[in-house]
């Protein structure tokens, strides 16, 4: 008797494995869900301390039993945990991956990227094709959302944050140190995690991380752990509004979220409060100028439908940089992992 298919759909679909694949289609939000209420009670990081009866982690999480059962029951369904013969939960080969402290770990990922407002806004896909015109969960947008509910920032901090550590254990195998020096600014720096590789591999800088009071939340203890409190201050703001002076501008994962028209504000601020001959570096996932399929396509279509921006090429990257005053000085792929690539650009 062939084992059955881990899905509701798939046996109804037929078709082996072609089926199984689009009952993950039909399913994908449905798992992203139960991703994220393991990922935020911590329960692979409780089971791994030993197999667990629902009753018990009910007790640990504060969850209700009935509910959390049955979560757990549809996580078993999708391979995240496995029942035993005492009724008593325990990981999975994927559960493991949603553990704290395992390497390559999805919780943060699953705990911030796919709660609400994300949730809300991926959900609206349609809409947004259909009109162009995006809802982004909230009067005000996604950063406003942030701002009334922390704990949600937060969650959404420790994710951004572990794309960062990804991309900055690329930078340091890369052995990358920016052209530009001085007083570096990390525009949206949120927790100061490249900020504290920047400054670890420049001694002689000092830095900013600029962002908005909620998303700096964690940033003191990320650079109290890195050892750079008397080299890097935090100052709450609104780059769209203003920026502090500075000799570097770090702009990792930013222009993305916004139009072309917001984009240039951005460089207008950068432009205005930056120190003579200041520099920018641009860190983005970098579209491809033909048609070959990129990871980037994916991000592209999270922009559109959570802020209204966008990924882009090199060559729009630089257009827009021109337009602003800055030319190109360096460009850096570092497209192991992602399809990140580094733009330096220099004023005049």
């Amino acid at each position: 008797m062939s084992e059955p298919r881990m899905t509701l759909h798939a046996e109804m679909l037929g078709h082996g494995a072609d089926g199984e694949r689009a009952s993950i289609f039909l399913e994908g939000l449905l798992m992203a869900q139960v991703a994220l209420v393991l990922a935020r009670l911590g329960v692979p990081d409780i089971i791994a301390a030993g197999a667990r009866p629902v009753a018990g982690l009910a007790a640990e999480t504060g969850a209700d039993p009935d509910a959390l059962g049955r979560v757990l029951a549809a996580a078993a369904v999708y391979g995240l945990v496995r029942r035993d013969d005492a009724g008593r939960y325990v990981l999975t080969g994927t559960g493991e991956l949603f553990r704290t402290d395992v390497e390559g770990s999805a919780r943060s990922l699953a705990a911030g990227f796919l709660g609400p407002p994300m949730w809300t806004v991926g959900s609206n896909i349609a809409g947004v094709v259909a009109t162009g015109k995006v809802n982004p969960g909230a009067p005000g947008g996604l950063y406003e959302y942030y701002g009334k509910h922390p704990e949600e920032a937060r969650w959404f901090g420790r994710a951004m944050s572990r794309v960062t550590e990804t991309m900055v254990a690329e930078l340091a195998a890369a052995g990358f140190r920016p052209l530009a020096s001085g007083r570096i600014v990390d525009l949206g720096g949120g927790r100061g995690t490249l900020l504290a590789y920047l400054l670890g591999a420049d001694p002689g800088a000092t830095g900013v991380v600029f962002d908005r009071a909620e998303a700096l939340a964690e940033a003191p203890q990320v650079l109290a752990d890195a050892g750079l409190t008397g080299r890097a201050e935090l100052i709450p703001g609104d780059f769209l509004r203003e920026v502090p002076p500075g000799d570097l501008y770090v702009l990792s994962q930013v222009l993305h979220n916004w139009d072309d028209e917001r984009v240039r504000a951005v460089l207008g601020h950068c432009g205005q409060a930056g120190r003579p001959g200041h520099s920018i570096m641009v860190v983005e996932l970098m579209l491809p100028d033909g048609p070959e399929q990129s990871p980037a396509h994916i991000m592209d279509l999270i922009m559109l439908t959570t802020v209204g921006g966008r990924e882009r090429t090199r060559a729009q990257h630089e257009a827009l940089m021109a337009e602003a005053g800055y030319t190109l000085v360096r460009d850096t792929p570092l497209a192991r992992v992602l399809p990140w690539r580094i733009l330096e650009f220099r004023q005049g």
